[in-house]
């Protein structure tokens, strides 16, 4: 009902409300007088300014009233307008905060937010760390553009192969983090490799008709719940040193003693000033 009233222009909606008052007040004018004075000669004369005099106040003041509520009516609805293109922008904002813009994929800030707060839901969980293999020479001889390309097909392969439940982010230049939630070691190698082939056997065309074979080599860790984030992002990224060392295109699982990665000299621990050369 309010509905169909809203839809009513003005002028119209002020004559239905003003023909209702007008019978309403002639109605109410003709029970007092008749209960007072009854039918005498200036009955009709009465009934004649009760019908008329309403009609004279009620038009206009309800004119004016019908057409500041249209106002109130078309401000609420664009008001409701501006606040869901608000809302709408407020997603898009926090979407660009957390998405890596060229791949899709959760960008290194919102990974690792994702991941403090999935392991902690795991007693089992899985962080893979993958390197895309020589992709300096992909940049160098095709340009970055083609880099892109090849960036956004390594993102299509994860999207394609992982679980629903498992986290992707990019988290490097061509380095990818992966968490895989409720999953022992085993586990993890497997998909590591299914991800691994993947990658290898997905046709990548820098040029038309020049194929370019990409590969990349992953290193895996198992995660604990509590443990600091340092030591599994650590130990993923020594396997990965390791899989880069054994000649690359392979997945390593992190075991105790494993080489770690060198670190530049200035992030070398209590190390002052630059690492001495040795003769």
């Amino acid at each position: 009902m309010n509905d169909v009233i809203s839809k009513l222009s003005p002028t119209r909606l002020a004559g239905m409300i003003s023909g209702a008052e007008v019978l309403l007040a002639f109605g109410i004018t003709a029970v007092i007088y008749l209960a007072i004075f009854g039918i005498d000669d200036n009955f009709w004369n009465v009934m004649t300014l009760a019908f008329i005099v309403p009609w004279v106040i009620c038009v206009p003041a309800n004119l004016y009233i019908t057409r500041q509520r249209k106002q109130l009516i078309d401000m609420a609805d664009k008001l409701k307008e501006a606040q869901e293109d608000l809302q709408q922008v407020n997603k898009d904002l926090q979407r660009r905060a957390s998405i890596d813009g060229l791949t899709g994929l959760a960008n290194r800030e919102h990974f690792i937010k994702l991941f403090d707060e999935r392991r902690l839901k795991s007693s089992h969980n899985v962080l893979m760390i993958v390197d895309a293999d020589h992709f300096k020479n992909i940049n160098d001889g095709y340009g970055h553009p083609v880099g892109d390309q090849a960036l956004i097909l390594l993102s299509s392969v994860f999207k394609r192969i992982l679980r629903k439940n498992d986290l992707v982010g990019r988290i490097g230049g061509e380095e990818f983090g992966v968490l895989l939630p409720d999953t022992c070691k085993a586990e993890g190698e497997i998909i590591g490799e299914m991800v691994r082939h993947a990658i290898e056997n997905t046709l990548f065309e820098p040029q038309e008709g020049v194929p370019h074979r990409i590969t990349v080599s992953i290193g895996l860790t198992g995660v604990s719940p509590h443990e600091e984030r340092a030591l599994p992002m650590r130990n993923a990224d020594s396997a990965l040193f390791e899989a880069k060392r054994r000649g690359r295109n392979q997945c390593v699982l992190y075991t105790p003693g494993m080489r770690e990665k060198p670190r530049p000299f200035y992030e070398a621990g209590n190390v002052q000033g630059p690492i001495p050369m040795r003769a």
